[in-house]
């Protein structure tokens, strides 16, 4: 009589695919998550990214990774790429601030160095980045940048003299125009030549007509 032999170590799959394939599937129910790719993609949601790709799960739907961001994620690869990128150059806290300031990559690696994965540090004073202190977050993020921002360089004046004989040149290429002016073009140059005469009083000069 054959004895049924029952194995002691029953075959599964192995603990980790089979715990980031549940992952998987969990994850991709949450269809709200892809939309979230394009512009506000959580934290937790490029380190599932980044662990679809980095673990090849995605071959589990026989594709590639671009085909897999394309017909599952119903977005471009470059975007979730971009998304994993920032994950793994600024770590989780540049998600948390960006869902609460709206901040720019290049913008927040411009003032990265004030951020933990805790915290944003202004002056000394640690901020937590937590939900509830969005707006503190918002003013300690907003204070760095103005910080940083380029100094505008001051205009470059024209010479008086020079600006006198523009003055002069329009007079002069309005008096060799061969053809009258319709009511419209009158109606445009009689307004430029307001314009003119309010800037002339503002220096103080006043223009008369010449007899």
């Amino acid at each position: 009589m054959k004895k049924l032999i029952r194995s002691e170590k029953p075959v599964t799959a192995e603990p980790d695919l089979l715990s980031l394939s549940r992952s998987l599937g969990r994850w991709m129910g949450r269809r709200d998550a892809f939309g979230l790719v394009a512009g506000r993609c959580a934290a937790a949601d490029a380190e599932a990214l980044r662990r679809i790709r980095e673990d090849k799960i995605y071959k589990q739907f026989q594709r590639t990774w671009a085909e897999f961001c394309t017909h599952d994620l119903h977005v471009a690869r470059r975007s979730v790429d971009r998304e994993i990128g920032y994950l793994e150059e600024f770590g989780p806290a540049y998600f948390h601030v960006r869902q609460m300031t709206h901040i720019t990559a290049p913008e927040y690696r411009s003032i990265a160095a004030h951020f933990t994965q805790e915290n944003v540090i202004v002056d000394g004073t640690a901020v937590a980045l937590l939900p509830e202190h969005s707006e503190k977050v918002a003013a300690a993020v907003a204070g760095l940048l103005k910080q940083i921002e380029p100094k505008q360089p001051k205009p470059v004046g024209v010479p008086f003299d020079a600006l006198v004989k523009r003055c002069r040149s329009v007079a002069e290429m309005l008096a060799e125009l061969p053809e009258a002016l319709d009511p419209q073009q009158q109606i445009a140059l009689a307004d430029a030549i307001a314009g003119l005469r309010a800037a002339a009083a503002g220096l103080g000069v006043l223009v008369f007509d010449r007899r």
